[in-house]
């Protein structure tokens, strides 16, 4: 599945670059997905890593409770957070230790950029290139010495399984425009089926949501295509109320 622009390998190495000077990573996952959006193809064993669940505000409550255990009981250390969450609160959940060098990594539209301008804050001033650091890396301090790397885009390792695909379709980390396989929108509608409690079929459920909507082509049939690109692209913005896409007993590290 050619879900692995070139630009994300580049971004890959640029990572390994920047693991090396820094001692703190802040892992930033989608509260809703959380194992499906760890999909970095990338260890952050070695260094001082915060599990940061995003997005909890659109997030099933319970399903995030069991997620939060989940990774107490693997001994790494999580917090959960949400877009308009005060900068001061989540500066206290994340106790940054006195001259942590900090890097935030994640895939795309799990939140990166929002907690990156949450930490730098608008006092935060550019400290511009340090000694023997690569040039055009760009470090931003923060209080209590605290400095913090602005990254490059993150990345996603090859996507190997439809189930997969079909996770970060619903929460947006791949763009509904870039799916062009359909069992990809049919595995995400059976998910979303799981934890809504949905009872119609693919064909019946998108051709009452393209009634619903005016998504009608001529003759008032309904336009299918149409109906699933804005129910997927509105279910991965949260409009469709707050819900998750798996839950801790259902993944498998070792996959």
């Amino acid at each position: 599945m050619n879900w692995y622009p070139g630009h994300i390998e580049k971004a890959k190495r640029r990572i390994r670059e920047l693991l090396k000077m820094v001692n703190t990573v802040l892992e930033v996952r989608d509260a809703r997905a959380p194992f499906a959006t760890s999909a970095y193809g990338m260890d952050f064993s070695k260094k001082g890593t915060i599990v940061v669940l995003n997005k909890v505000d659109i997030a099933d409550k319970k399903i995030t409770k069991e997620w939060v255990e989940y990774f107490k009981k693997q001994g790494k250390r999580v917090i959960t957070t949400y877009k308009d969450e005060p900068r001061q609160v989540f500066l206290r959940k994340l106790h940054l230790g006195r001259l942590a060098r900090v890097l935030v990594v994640g895939v795309p539209n799990t939140g990166k950029s929002t907690i990156i301008n949450k930490l730098k804050g608008k006092r935060a001033s550019s400290v511009g290139a340090q000694p023997g650091v690569t040039r055009g890396i760009q470090w931003f301090s923060l209080e209590n010495g605290v400095k913090m790397l602005d990254t490059p885009g993150i990345l996603y390792k090859n996507i190997f399984s439809k189930d997969l695909a079909a996770k970060l379709l619903l929460v947006g980390s791949l763009p509904v425009e870039r799916i062009d396989d359909h069992e990809v929108f049919e595995k995400a509608f059976e998910i979303f089926k799981r934890y809504q409690g949905v009872e119609d079929d693919f064909t019946t459920f998108f051709e009452n949501f393209a009634k619903r909507r005016g998504l009608l082509k001529k003759g008032g049939v309904p336009d299918l295509d149409r109906a699933i690109r804005v129910f997927f692209t509105e279910i991965s913005q949260g409009k469709v109320g707050r819900l998750s896409f798996e839950r801790p007993d259902e993944v498998n590290p070792e996959e």
